[in-house]
């Protein structure tokens, strides 16, 4: 039986069965809120994997010489287009493809709330760490630069680019890298190490995003330790499904791009 069989297959069971169940390729039916288990060695090297290649796509993506939407863009898109193609078949070969991704009623609504919290939370930190007239402010202002200014032409298209980047990468974070080490080490430490992993990945824009006067630039790796954990707990809360926090790391995303925090 495939992964993302229709629900009317499975056979019933007793009244206390979860509302939904998932299938393996062996046809074990399994419950969805407690993810098959992952061995500790095989979670490690998913997570060390995906944190490594994320670390080198930021890397390229964020470099001098890919300055610009075009560039930033592709190098991200490069590196995230096969990271889901490759978490498509290990949800697909653990039998929860479907029960992963496939949204419900009301997960594009949180998904939204959520982002909108957290835009006024990034704008608030904004007007706090990087006022106006300050050396911070260069930090800002290299983060926007570097996705081609304020004032960047077609920022509808812009803000459409970034959402479908945005949600490739939350499918993969939270869907392989969190998910495998849930499964080996339990929900609140694969959310905790995840999520410092996910912060860890973006450590090489400290560097890249850099104002000689205002030094290393921590503006990303904040936000991605924040709103990463914000979206692994709303993974968490959903037990295990994806589709609300892909649909808020998408929002936040595209609000920052299409409405900017940061203005001359």
């Amino acid at each position: 039986m495939s992964a993302d069989a229709p629900r009317d297959s499975v056979p019933s069971t007793d009244a206390a069965e979860p509302e939904e169940t998932r299938a393996s390729l062996d046809g074990r039916f399994t419950d969805p809120r407690q993810p098959p288990p992952t061995s500790p060695r095989q979670a490690i090297l998913i997570a060390a994997s995906v944190t490594l290649v994320t670390a080198l796509g930021v890397a390229w993506a964020f470099s001098p010489s890919r300055a610009g939407v075009t560039d930033l863009l592709s190098a991200l898109a490069a590196v995230y287009i096969p990271g889901v193609a490759l978490t498509a078949l290990w949800l697909r070969r653990r039998g929860e493809l479907r029960f992963a991704l496939v949204p419900r009623g009301g997960d594009l609504a949180l998904g939204a709330l959520i982002a909108a919290v957290l835009y006024g939370t990034a704008m608030g930190a904004s007007l706090l760490i990087t006022p106006h007239g300050s050396p911070q402010e260069a930090w800002i202002l290299r983060l926007y630069l570097h996705l081609g200014g304020p004032d960047v032409s077609d920022r509808m298209i812009l803000g459409g680019v970034v959402f479908a980047i945005a949600a490739l990468e939350e499918i993969v974070w939270r869907g392989l890298a969190m998910r495998a080490l849930s499964g080996a080490f339990g929900a609140v430490p694969a959310l905790l190490v995840s999520t410092a992993l996910y912060g860890a990945a973006h450590l090489p824009t400290l560097f890249l995003l850099a104002d000689p006067q205002a030094g290393p630039n921590p503006l990303l790796v904040a936000a991605a330790l924040g709103c990463g954990l914000v979206w692994g707990r709303l993974v968490l809360l959903k037990h295990e499904r994806l589709a609300p926090a892909v649909f808020a790391h998408a929002f936040f995303s595209w609000a920052v791009a299409s409405f900017p925090l940061w203005r001359p």
